[in-house]
C-alpha cells in the first residue's frame, strides 16, 4: 500500500473511533453535501497555507472565497452542527481531524500544491448557491451510506406526490 492510500485508511479508521456516530447508519442527502462542502473548505484553508510560498497570492483568494461564499459555509455549518448534535459527535472534532489529514496529504502528497490551486480559481467564477454542487462532484463522497429519501414526482393535477428513491450503496 502507498503513503497515500496508507493515509486515507488511517483517516476513515480515526474518523470511526473518534466519532461513532459516523460509524453506523446512513447521513441524509444533505449532510452529505454538507461533508463536501466542509472537505473542500478544510482542503482550501490548508493549501492556502501550505502552497503560498509557491503562489504567494493563495491567501488572499482564501480570503476572497471565504468573503464571497461566507453566507453558504455558516448555512453548511448549522447543517453539520444539527448533523452532530442529533448524532451524539463533536463538529469540532470532526473538523480538527478532517484538516489534520489534510495537512499530512499536503505534506505527503507529491505536486499537492499544482492540484489544489487551480480551484481557487474555479471557485471565483462560481455563484454562492453553486458552491455545494461544485463540492459534490468535486470531493470524494462520504465514508457513509447516503439514506433513502421522498422524491416529489408530480401527479396528473400537478401536485408533488412522494416515492422512494433507492437507497445509495455504500462507498469505499
Amino acid at each position: 500500500m502507498n503513503r497515500i492510500s496508507c493515509a486515507a485508511a488511517a483517516a476513515i479508521l480515526t474518523a470511526a473511533a473518534t466519532f461513532p456516530a459516523l460509524a453506523a447508519g446512513c447521513i441524509s442527502p444533505t449532510e452529505a453535501r454538507a461533508m463536501q462542502v466542509r472537505q473542500l473548505h478544510i482542503q482550501l484553508q490548508v493549501a492556502s497555507l501550505n502552497c503560498r510560498g509557491d503562489d504567494p497570492s493563495l491567501p488572499g483568494k482564501y480570503a476572497s472565497y471565504i468573503h464571497r461564499f461566507g453566507g453558504t459555509l455558516a448555512d453548511n455549518a448549522k447543517v453539520l452542527r444539527g448533523h452532530f448534535a442529533k448524532n451524539g459527535g463533536n463538529m469540532d472534532r470532526y473538523m480538527t481531524v478532517l484538516a489534520n489529514d489534510e495537512s499530512q496529504r499536503a505534506h505527503q502528497t507529491e505536486g499537492y500544491c499544482d492540484g489544489h490551486t487551480p480551484l481557487f480559481e474555479r471557485l471565483a467564477a462560481l455563484k454562492p448557491h453553486e458552491l455545494e454542487q461544485f463540492a459534490s462532484v468535486s470531493m470524494d463522497k462520504p465514508d457513509r451510506a447516503v439514506c433513502a429519501s421522498p422524491v416529489k414526482q408530480a401527479s396528473a393535477e400537478g401536485k408533488p406526490k412522494a416515492s422512494k428513491v433507492k437507497k445509495a450503496e455504500p462507498t469505499g
